[in-house]
């Protein structure tokens, strides 16, 4: 009986597929790629230009989306995943210390380059902007700024004002839409303290501040005014509450 390519490529690749699934083949393999040298050239190959923007376009692809997201669907509904989650979960110093590896490792000049090059490309800002435009990602962003917004709230009014609601630190007001983070000397002026600026203050953060804030775990120098008291602040140097 003759094969047609199609069956000939098919078989090939069925015997290919099992072959590697041997157990003796699989630990060959292994030590082969953990060769120094071996792992040098495949990072060089993966690095390529070419193969980068191969692989960027792959994971584009609607039936790779719906792949993975099948096999994470699958892969979290396990029960040993499960148990595994809650475990980790509970380790809140493992999340702790992680997320200031996390921190230390973005803020290599080389990671912060690669991040800059990375937002640039055009499959990154397309991929982002679809992501964005989706209705429960919008909902989520949403959710989630309402969240950190509220948290600093919180917390600088339980430090200055010993307060376990959030209100202004001037007159006492503590309707949320009223209240606004301000910057107790000033914005332009905190960019001369060398310990804000070497956890990467900068008064151009812009909307970027209250997850500045989140993650350096909120330092000192930020207070909660309402929009009245912090207005009235920028525009006579004090409040007039302050006078009486």
């Amino acid at each position: 009986m003759v094969l047609t390519d199609e069956e000939r490529k098919e078989k090939k690749k069925a015997y290919q597929k099992e072959y590697n699934s041997r157990p003796e083949v699989k630990a060959k393999i292994k030590e082969y790629n953990s060769r120094p040298e071996v792992k040098a050239k495949i990072k060089e190959n993966r690095d390529r230009p070419e193969q980068v923007a191969k692989r960027n376009a792959y994971e584009l692809k609607p039936e790779v989306k719906a792949r993975r997201k099948a096999y994470s669907k699958e892969y979290l509904s396990k029960p040993e995943n499960i148990v595994r989650r809650k475990a980790y979960s509970k380790e809140d110093e493992y999340r702790r210390e992680n997320r200031e590896k996390a921190n230390e490792y973005r803020r290599r000049p080389e990671n912060i380059a690669k991040a800059k090059e990375r937002v640039k490309t055009p499959a990154y800002k397309e991929a982002r902007r679809k992501r964005q435009m989706q209705p429960e990602q919008i909902a989520k962003d949403k959710a989630h700024r309402y969240d950190t917004r509220f948290k600093i709230l919180q917390t600088y009014s339980k430090r200055l004002s010993n307060s376990d609601i959030p209100c202004c630190n001037c007159c006492g007001e503590t309707r949320i839409p009223f209240l606004a983070i301000d910057h107790i000397i000033g914005k332009k002026q905190m960019d001369s303290i060398p310990e804000l600026v070497k956890i990467g203050y900068s008064s151009k953060l812009g909307d970027s501040l209250p997850l500045w804030l989140t993650n350096n775990n909120f330092p000192d120098g930020f207070q909660i005014l309402c929009h009245n008291c912090n207005s009235a602040k920028a525009f006579y140097g004090k409040c007039p509450h302050e006078r009486k």
